[in-house]
């Protein structure tokens, strides 16, 4: 099934819903906002998100926007959620292919030490034709073992 056959909620009628809308077509840092917008406002909004914005291959391994769910509440992905800022370094840009890290930061009552906790992440993106920029990675970057 291609990308555009396989909709936002992976329903193969639904279209494809980018977050970011159109901007996110042409920008890797407008898609890349709209993700963090959504995943700042909760679980199930960043789930939705994530979803539509991964390519097909990256989706492959969560199977589902269930999965999508439950990788947001393990620790590697959940400082992410509900996150207090969030400081995206400058692309880097090759032909079709981008990355960036991004550094959350989340504030005391939500973190389970209650002192503010730091996430930094390599997120990968590529654009393609039909759809515009996707992610095609998002790897917790602050720990050795990640």
């Amino acid at each position: 099934m291609s990308e555009r056959a396989a909709g936002a909620d992976g329903d193969p009628t639904a279209p494809p819903r980018l977050p970011g809308g159109p901007a996110a077509a042409d920008d890797p840092g407008a898609m890349l906002a709209a993700l963090l917008t959504a995943l700042r406002s909760g679980r199930d909004a960043g789930a939705a998100a994530l979803w539509a914005s991964l390519t097909p291959r990256a989706r492959g391994p969560l199977g589902d926007l269930a999965g999508a769910r439950r990788a947001l509440a393990n620790e590697l992905l959940a400082p992410l959620v509900g996150h207090a800022s969030a400081v995206v370094d400058p692309w880097e840009r090759h032909g079709d292919v981008a990355r960036t890290h991004v550094r959350v930061v989340v504030d005391p009552p939500s973190a389970p030490s209650g002192q503010a906790v730091s996430a930094l992440y390599l997120v990968s993106a590529r654009r393609d034709a039909e759809t515009g920029w996707r992610l095609t990675g998002l790897r917790r970057d602050d720990l050795p073992w990640a």
